[in-house]
Formats: C-alpha cells, sequence, structure tokens
C-alpha cells in the first residue's frame, strides 16, 4: 500500500496516510481535528550512489507547497 499525503486547511496540518490504491481519491481525516482533508501531489525521491542518479542528495527542507505561500503572493497583479 502507497504512503499518501494530505492537508487540512482547517488546522493548518500536514500528514500522510497508508491507504490502498482504491481509496487514492477518497479524503482522508485530519489526524489532528478529524476534518477532511485534501491529498497533495507527493513528491518522489530517493538515495543512491550509483551512475544513474549520482548528484541527487538528501533534502532536509519540506518542498514549498501553495499553502505555504503569502496570500499576497497569490493575488493577482493589477498594476
Amino acid at each position: 500500500m502507497p504512503i499518501y499525503e494530505y492537508y487540512c486547511s482547517k488546522c493548518d496540518t500536514e500528514y500522510e496516510l497508508l491507504r490502498p490504491v482504491a481509496q487514492a481519491k477518497e479524503s482522508a481525516p485530519c489526524a489532528t481535528c478529524g476534518q477532511p482533508g485534501e491529498r497533495l501531489l507527493s513528491t518522489f525521491s530517493f538515495k543512491s550512489n550509483t551512475f544513474t542518479a549520482p548528484h541527487l542528495k538528501h533534502s532536509t527542507t519540506k518542498p514549498l507547497r501553495s499553502h505555504n505561500k503569502p496570500s499576497s503572493s497569490l493575488a493577482p497583479d493589477h498594476s
């Protein structure tokens, strides 16, 4: 079973769930408040020192998501 990432806009929490593929499109209850969360697009990465991926390194930062951006950057520019 794959691990899916979800986001709860009510309590601003990101969480992961191990779910069957058959439930991939369904919302999942938030681990903190119980409200349904929306599924996030996960980033795929792997660690390898082989010739296929010699320059990939482990990242300690989380990917920037649309809900992490300041609201002013999402507003259209009417200049």
